[in-house]
């Protein structure tokens, strides 16, 4: 009895150690052939919530539009989109804020938008934004930042996410850095510093990414 008792719970624990890697392979994997529908897609992209938070200085944006055009790649990482205009805020109405005063972001273009795992549950791209570059200037400070930063997109919801936190614990660090600042910058933003980013958009244009 002991003996059938011990060989019901070995087979028991193998069939669900089975069963939870299959749900953890089904869930999220590093695909290789990313399907863009249509293919390619121009797409648009707007937020009402951006913040870029330097030296504990949040700067936000109540508006915020990029455009570009995606379309199916084969790779891991794989270049699927190209982000070839972004604008935040839009002066006098509605201007970028931080607690020092309004903020001009000028944008240099394009960045690049790259997949990595795909979570087939939830119908999830996960990957990152390069190539980002941008001069900001608050009051008579003007300072430049470079980088990179995490992004998902999700196919039912057509929500990019774009953020300086890691999606998936095992993704390489990816930051953004502060490249350049003029004299007027001392004691507020400083070459070297590490911002945050977090944004997310409503994307028109774009069916799907699925990765197989």
């Amino acid at each position: 009895m002991r003996n059938t008792l011990k060989k019901l719970a070995v087979t028991t624990g193998v069939a669900s150690a089975a069963l939870a890697l299959s749900a953890t392979q089904a869930m999220a994997f590093p695909a290789t052939t990313w399907t863009v529908s249509p293919n390619p897609a121009s797409f648009t992209a707007s937020s009402t919530s951006v913040v870029l938070s330097v030296n504990s200085i949040p700067m936000t944006c109540t508006t915020a539009t990029a455009s570009g055009v995606a379309s199916s790649a084969t790779g891991n990482p794989a270049n699927i989109a190209s982000i070839n205009a972004a604008a935040f805020g839009n002066p006098p109405t509605a201007p970028c804020t931080s607690g020092l005063g309004p903020v001009t972001p000028v944008t240099t273009m394009p960045w690049a938008i790259w997949a990595e795992d795909y979570n087939t549950a939830t119908g999830t791209t996960v990957g990152y934004i390069s190539n980002i570059k941008a001069k900001l200037k608050v009051l008579t400070c003007e300072f430049t930042v470079e980088g990179s930063v995490y992004a998902s997109y999700v196919n039912s919801t057509k929500k990019l996410k774009a953020t300086s936190t890691k999606i998936i614990s095992t993704q390489p660090t990816r930051q953004l850095k502060v490249t350049t600042a003029t004299a007027p910058c001392a004691g507020l933003v400083a070459v070297g510093m590490i911002p945050t980013f977090n944004a997310t958009y409503s994307v028109n244009g774009i069916t799907s990414i699925i990765g197989t």
